[in-house]
């Protein structure tokens, strides 16, 4: 006797869509087979099977590359106020010992 089955109905953007699939398509996937993995995942784990935050930038810099860096740097910079005690050379400072750090786990 069949397995009975659920439809699940998503929507997202084309774009998203079309990238996901062809990665799919190169691991031998289709999209339901690989919903079902996730789903599968989520009860094995009890819960999402990954980490739902927003990264901490610091805690990435060595995935950063020198614009996304900068950018970081300048937004750090452009909320400061006047009066604030900070200076690009300690910003700097941090990043380093906080990619250092990092390297070192």
């Amino acid at each position: 006797m069949a397995e009975k089955t659920s439809g699940l109905y998503v929507r997202m953007s084309p774009e998203k869509k079309e990238k996901a699939e062809e990665i799919l398509k190169k691991l031998g996937l289709n999209s339901a087979t690989a919903i079902n993995m996730f789903y599968d995942q989520i009860i094995l784990h009890n819960g999402i099977p990954f980490r739902v935050e927003i990264p901490n930038a610091w805690d990435n810099l060595d995935q950063m590359n020198k614009y996304e860096f900068t950018e970081y740097i300048n937004q750090k910079l452009n909320r400061l106020n006047s009066d604030e005690d900070i200076s690009l050379g300690r910003l700097v400072s941090e990043a380093e010992k906080a990619k250092d750090s990092k390297k070192e786990e």
